[in-house]
């Protein structure tokens, strides 16, 4: 019993180091997606991902969460309540993560799970191994979410978001400003009722992105061997194979897509 939760405290540090170093932009989306590969591989292999962990030793060590006085008091079911913050920073590796915005001044916070919450100067840094977390914020709270496996739902944000993905879903309704997404897998689907500048990277993610009529901006889609579909008319289109460029409305803000190996709709966003 004793040798099965070493082996498992071992492989949750493997997980949060790499969270670490994407994090820290020492690797890149990409490096962290085959990282995380290699530790689901079998014991035989566990000398190899031994080695792979080991070519980044030179990488100052990840700040280790999971020791008895890092996650003292945290794994228990509990309501936390917290002033207006403006940055959140959000670090999770699974589970399900619920993000709502509103008119309230406060962050209230409903915790299911391993997860440490800390506050600093004008920001809360929330780090969540697994469970269920839930979090009501002011609408006008910048996010920056690093994800491994979890699910993200956010809604009613209207901010700058940053988020970078391996896997797991990622849903968005009745958000507004603006976004950089980077994604290595999983079903993406963003609802904006109004944007300033979209960037968003993948690999093999569906994207399905749908914009309000009113929306004005420049509009450059790409793939590689997806599929790209857009259900406005834009002017000055240009489409090929792989590519979608063209203005809808006006060219006031811009949404940049490049989705290696998925499909990529933009639809007509449907108030709900």
């Amino acid at each position: 019993m004793m040798k099965k939760m070493n082996l498992w405290r071992s492989t949750l540090n493997e997980r949060l180091r790499i969270l670490k170093l994407l994090e820290d932009g020492k690797i890149n989306a990409d490096e962290a997606a085959r990282l995380l590969e290699a530790l689901s591989q079998t014991s035989r292999d566990h000398r190899r991902r031994h080695k792979i962990l080991h070519s980044v030793e030179k990488i100052p060590e990840i700040v280790t969460l999971v020791t008895d006085h890092a996650f003292k008091h945290t794994f228990e079911k509990r309501q936390m309540h917290f002033t207006r913050k403006n940055n959140v920073d959000l670090k999770g590796i699974s589970g399900t993560f619920e993000i709502r915005g509103s008119d309230t001044e406060a962050i209230d916070i409903d915790k299911d799970g391993f997860a440490k919450v800390v506050e600093h100067d004008d920001s809360l840094i929330i780090k969540a191994i697994h469970g269920d977390l839930q979090m009501n914020v002011p609408q006008q709270t910048n996010f920056r979410v690093k994800n491994v496996s979890g699910d993200v739902h956010i809604s009613g944000i209207d901010g700058a978001l940053n988020i970078a993905s391996v896997s797991g879903n990622i849903r968005g309704h009745n958000l507004a400003g603006s976004l950089k997404a980077e994604f290595i897998s999983g079903d993406i689907e963003l609802d904006y009722i109004s944007i300033t500048d979209l960037k968003i990277t993948s690999k093999s993610s569906t994207i399905t992105l749908l914009l309000d009529s009113s929306t004005e901006a420049e509009i450059n889609a790409s793939t590689e061997d997806g599929n790209i579909s857009c259900a406005f008319e834009l002017t000055n289109q240009e489409e090929t194979n792989t590519t979608l460029r063209g203005t809808l409305n006006k060219p006031t803000a811009k949404i940049s897509i490049r989705n290696e190996h998925g499909n990529t709709m933009i639809k007509k966003r449907v108030e709900r």
